[in-house]
C-alpha cells in the first residue's frame, strides 16, 4: 500500500508538469515588423508566372506590420515565402505546427485560406473549414499530424488525397517552398492581408524540465525506500 500512493504521488508531479507547461519555439517566422522579410507575390496567368512585391504596412496588423496585396491580374496569387522556410521540419511533425493571421476584403464562396508546402512536384495543403469571414482577421494555425485534414497531391495528374503521417512527414522533411492563399475572389477584385506566418515546434519550458527532473527524483528515493 505504501509503494501504491508513492507511484500515485509521483504522477500526480507529472500530470501537475505536463499540463501548464507547453512552450514553443519558432524554426521559421516573420513578423513584418519593419519590412516585407523576402515575402512575395506570385500570380498566375494561364500558365504564365508573374512576381510583385506585397505592400508592407507598418500598423494595422496583428498587432502591428503586416503585408497587403491588392489583386491586380485575372489570375491566381498567392504569398510566397522567403527560404527560411525551406528546408527540413519533420522535428515539427506530431510536435508542432504552422500557423498565420489572414484578412480578406472578399471571399467567394469555397475560397478558403490555405496553406500550402511544396516537396519537389509533391503539395502538402491544408485549409480553413468553413470558409473565413470577409473583413475581419483570422488566426489559423494547423497542427503537423492527422488531427488537421491535410491533403497530399504526388503532382503526377491525380487528384489530392487525405495525407497519412508518413506523407506529412516526407513532405516536412524536404520543403522546397511554402505558399498561403491570396486569391480570394474569381476576376480583379479583392485585396488580402497577412501578418506572422509561422513554422513552430513545441518544447517543454525550463520550468517544466526541472519539474520533471525533480519528479523523476522522488520517484527514485521513493523506489529505494
Amino acid at each position: 500500500m505504501r509503494h501504491t500512493t508513492s507511484l500515485i504521488t509521483v504522477l500526480g508531479v507529472f500530470a501537475v508538469v505536463a499540463v501548464p507547461c507547453a512552450a514553443s519555439i519558432n524554426l521559421a517566422y516573420s513578423s513584418y515588423d519593419t519590412d516585407q522579410d523576402g515575402w512575395q507575390v506570385r500570380d498566375t496567368v494561364n500558365g504564365s508566372t508573374s512576381y510583385y512585391t506585397p505592400d508592407w504596412l507598418p500598423s494595422g496588423g496583428v498587432p502591428t506590420g503586416h503585408l497587403e496585396f491588392a489583386d491586380i491580374t485575372p489570375g491566381g496569387y498567392v504569398f510566397e515565402a522567403p527560404t527560411q522556410f525551406t528546408g527540413d521540419f519533420s522535428a515539427a511533425v506530431n510536435n508542432g505546427g504552422v500557423s498565420f493571421d489572414w484578412m480578406a476584403d472578399r471571399v467567394q464562396d469555397g475560397k478558403r485560406a490555405s496553406v500550402i508546402f511544396l516537396s519537389g512536384a509533391v503539395r502538402l495543403s491544408a485549409s480553413s473549414d468553413p470558409d473565413p469571414v470577409p473583413g475581419i482577421w483570422h488566426s489559423f494555425d494547423f497542427a503537423f499530424d492527422t488531427s488537421v485534414s491535410w491533403m497530399i497531391n504526388d503532382g503526377l495528374g491525380g487528384g489530392a488525397q487525405v495525407a497519412t503521417m508518413s506523407d506529412i512527414t516526407s513532405v516536412l522533411s524536404n520543403v522546397t517552398g511554402m505558399d498561403i492563399t491570396g486569391e480570394t475572389w474569381t476576376g480583379i477584385s479583392e485585396t488580402t492581408w497577412l501578418d506572422n506566418p509561422r513554422i513552430y515546434m513545441n518544447v517543454p519550458a525550463p520550468g517544466a524540465l526541472a519539474l520533471l527532473a525533480a519528479a523523476s527524483m522522488v520517484g527514485t528515493r521513493r523506489r529505494r525506500n
